[in-house]
């Protein structure tokens, strides 16, 4: 009998302990010695420099531990720790495609915060289980009860507390009272018939419905203990066990082989990519990226900075190799030929920072470039073009220290100097909320050749979407004149800025009286390319992303930063005591005012204000630029 495999997620907020977690996880099962800390550069998981300097995750880590122990493991334990900044949550969406079941860490100190909601929010979405791990109860000021009303408004449904004052897990055991039993068995009208017919066989049941209530995402349990101490840690491994003994048969596509979750460029092996397979799979095989082939040369089964070359692989399981390298987080690996584009699970990210480089001397141009698309490879919230008008390489990302660990990584590998701008947001141009009537024309020669004119109405598509339709039958290469002559406008704008929310209706067009031989087609372009451009201006807003924050901090740093976000025309929602002398502050602002904020909170605050930032930009969530 094959021995299963079981991927917990890893999620959570910032400083809420998750790396802390893993590392007392790898110490428990003997992969480690010692656990590591992060600010010391010790950890498996966090080990870049960038982590290093600034105590936080930046990418998702594998780590493959067979349990309870290599030699007889009865389930190998495959967790994914991901990191709690928001603007590395690509990697945490893509991580998720991977992941049984999130394994959500709650600080028991400072209670959940707006990025917890939203991990919570993104598994249900997803159909993916929750376990609630209430981290730091050995701490003084910790909280049970506020975290667990707090967890029952977001799931609509009471979470069941599973753990006892010494951090044991009764049901595991077949213990328990009953008032602390009945709840893993009462949402399933099987097992609470069984129940009836025998109440002796209530811990047994109960056992059963836990497992089954999980994987039917009937059941939250929650955790609790201290990462740091070890507390709740053992007791946590010996339920992930039962739970993979319990876990549903894979239902995957057979067209889907496998989905790919992360890229890496390894210090010894190079690029990499990670993959989940969800068939069987050995080096020689072949798949399809399109109707390319490639073949897998090789495999790694990777844990944290190990690796083991392997020769096959088993379903289920996280693998790694430098063969499939043109595939990107959330494509999916299959071995037929469907002529069509590569299926990708993940929503496009958009990418609303940006910063311009240049190297200092022209001869480095081609090898700067060259390092920014290995960056750009890397990170797929990374992207990097050449402005047209000035040269200028621009890289663009999704907040200000993504950039910042972006050009960071950069410096490690391009050691020659170059030239930054400042960060900046990304704006677009957003047509207002009416309907244009227009008639686009235009003449050439002196007025002896006319476009014909193009009728339209230009009106809101009440969303960010932009196209072009149709309501009268017109010749096609008049009609690609159109369509083409729109895009060209709407992404690039008048100034540069994306046009946004656009739909232009082709209601008729008017043939000229004479068209001689000449080419209408370019004539028609140029007529609608430049009606949009003297409109758009004067019927559009300036838009930029919103960002929705929350500040924890001491109570003494309260006011000066109220008074900080009043300067930055922030609006504030709620300002929340609590315990241990701090305050909650939660706001919304437009993220182009908030450059820079980190960095005057953390000298304000002498660097124990706690900030929670989420950048939101959609028709309903933006800022209007003025």
């Amino acid at each position: 009998m094959s021995v299963p495999f079981l991927n917990p997620g890893i999620f959570a907020h910032i400083d809420a302990g998750k790396t802390t977690l893993l590392e007392r996880i790898l110490f428990e099962t003997g992969k480690i010695s010692a656990p590591g800390r992060i600010e010391e550069g010790t950890t498996e998981s966090d080990y870049l420099p960038e982590e290093i300097e600034r105590g936080i995750s930046i990418q998702s880590t594998v780590a493959r531990i067979p349990y309870p122990n290599p030699e007889k493991p009865r389930v190998i334990l495959q967790f994914v720790d991901n990191p709690g900044h928001l603007d590395f949550q690509s990697q945490a969406n893509a991580s998720l495609l991977v992941s049984d079941f999130g394994l959500v860490l709650i600080d028991s100190f400072e209670g959940l915060k707006s990025q917890t909601f939203q991990n919570v929010e993104a598994l249900r979405k997803s159909g993916k289980p929750i376990l609630f791990f209430l981290n730091k109860l050995d701490r003084p000021g910790a909280d049970i009860l506020s975290p667990l009303v707090d967890l029952e408004v977001a799931l609509g449904r009471e979470p069941i507390l599973l753990f006892g004052e010494d951090g044991s897990i009764p049901v595991l055991k077949g213990e328990g009272q009953e008032s602390e039993l009945l709840p893993l068995i009462e949402w399933d009208h099987a097992l609470s018939e069984e129940y009836l017919k025998d109440h002796d066989l209530l811990p047994k049941l109960a056992l059963q419905g836990l497992v089954k209530g999980f994987w039917e995402s009937k059941i939250f349990p929650v955790l609790g203990g201290s990462a740091l101490q070890g507390l709740g840690v053992n007791e946590m491994l010996a339920l992930l066990e039962a739970l993979a003994l319990g876990k549903p048969a894979s239902t995957s596509s057979k067209e889907q082989t496998g989905v790919a979750f992360k890229r890496e460029i390894h210090p010894e092996l190079g690029k990499l990519l990670h993959f989940q397979t969800l068939a069987p799979i050995k080096v020689g095989d072949f798949f399809f990226h399109g109707e390319r082939r490639h073949k897998i040369e090789n495999l790694y089964q990777i844990s944290a900075r190990d690796y083991e070359e392997v020769s096959k692989g088993e379903a289920g399981e996280l693998l790694a190799t430098t063969s499939l390298l043109d595939w990107i987080p959330g494509e999916v690996l299959s071995r037929h030929n469907t002529k069509t584009a590569v299926t990708n699970l993940l929503s496009p990210i958009r990418k609303q920072f940006q910063i311009l480089i240049e190297p200092e001397k022209e001869e480095d141009r081609q090898e700067l470039w060259d390092r920014l698309q290995d960056l750009a490879w890397l990170d797929e919230a990374v992207s990097v073009d050449i402005l047209s008008e000035t040269g200028q390489f621009r890289l663009s990302g999704t907040g200000e220290l993504h950039l910042e660990i972006s050009l960071s990584r950069l410096k490690e590998s391009f050691t020659k100097r170059f030239q930054t701008s400042g960060i900046k947001v990304a704006r677009f141009a957003l047509w207002k909320n009416l309907v244009q009537k227009v008639a686009f024309q235009h003449t050439a020669f002196d007025q002896k050749i006319s476009s014909g004119q193009v009728l339209a109405s230009l009106e809101s598509s009440h969303n960010f979407s932009k196209g072009v339709r149709f309501n009268v039958q017109l010749a096609d290469p008049i009609k690609e004149a159109i369509t083409s002559a729109f895009t060209e406008v709407t992404a690039r704008g008048i100034d540069g800025e994306e046009v946004l929310g656009l739909q232009m209706i082709v209601e008729g067009y008017e043939s000229p009286s004479e068209t001689k031989s000449f080419d209408l087609s370019s004539l028609i372009k140029v007529a609608v390319i430049k009606g949009l451009k003297d409109i758009i201006p004067d019927h559009s807003d300036f838009i930029g992303p919103l960002s929705e924050l929350e500040i924890l901090t001491p109570n003494q740093y309260l006011g000066d930063i109220l008074a900080s976000l009043a300067k930055r025309d922030a609006k504030i929602r709620k300002v929340t005591e609590l315990t241990e002398g701090r305050h909650l502050i939660q706001a919304s602002a437009s993220t182009q005012n908030l450059l820079g904020f980190s960095g005057v909170l953390r000298n304000m605050a002498q660097g124990r204000g706690v900030l929670s930032l989420d950048t939101l930009f959609d028709f309903d969530n933006h800022s209007v630029l003025f």
